[in-house]
């Protein structure tokens, strides 16, 4: 069995809450797709309560996303061919533009990965205006989902002790440097002065 190396932080206030191997299952046979193991794993430990990232759960919701996401990516004739398991929506209005701005993050289970990819396809201004916007489809910047979550658990909780650790030769490097940097600057500010 491989590990899955997700940060989870136990929040006293917000707790992760997992599903059941059974309410897993019924989700996967709603929608109709075999879930990617990684994100079983994650079910199983923040499925009904994510102190970072909630992802949908309904069968119902979930239903409804996956299709409507398949329908957006039909009519642009993008992964027409690929199973995709959409895993989250935000649905956000902006009263300034006057329109609805949906994102969908999803994997593309046809890869077959162990640790998926997570995109996320989106609408995007294009020009400067902000009058123009296209939708589109990329990757997160982690890459990968486990990357994905430990990342959003880094912004929401800070770095861990063993990161700190990881660090100590790049704070060793950075004294010197700004001990430089000072020295420069206060002979900077002699000059002025004299």
């Amino acid at each position: 069995m491989k590990k899955y190396n997700f940060r989870f932080v136990n929040d006293p206030k917000n707790r992760n809450v997992g599903l059941t191997v059974e309410e897993i299952d019924f989700l996967q046979k709603e929608s109709n797709l075999k879930f990617p193991q990684v994100f079983v794993s994650y079910l199983q430990n923040a499925g009904k309560n994510s102190n970072v990232f909630h992802v949908e759960t309904n069968s119902e919701k979930l239903r409804k996303i996956q299709n409507e996401l398949r329908s957006e990516l039909d009519k642009l004739n993008i992964l027409q061919n690929e199973n995709i398991l959409c895993i989250k929506k935000y649905d956000v209005y902006e009263k300034y533009f006057n329109s609805n701005f949906e994102t969908y993050y999803f994997f593309n289970i046809s890869e077959n990965k162990w640790n998926p990819t997570l995109y996320i396809f989106e609408e995007v201004c294009i020009n400067e205006g902000w009058l123009a916007f296209k939708k589109q489809i990329r990757e997160t910047k982690e890459n990968d989902f486990i990357a994905f979550i430990n990342c959003g658990t880094e912004r929401k909780y800070g770095l861990t002790l063993k990161q700190h650790i990881k660090n100590i030769p790049l704070y060793i490097i950075s004294i010197p440097l700004s001990l430089i940097l000072l020295i420069i600057l206060g002979f900077q500010i002699l000059k002025e002065k004299f």
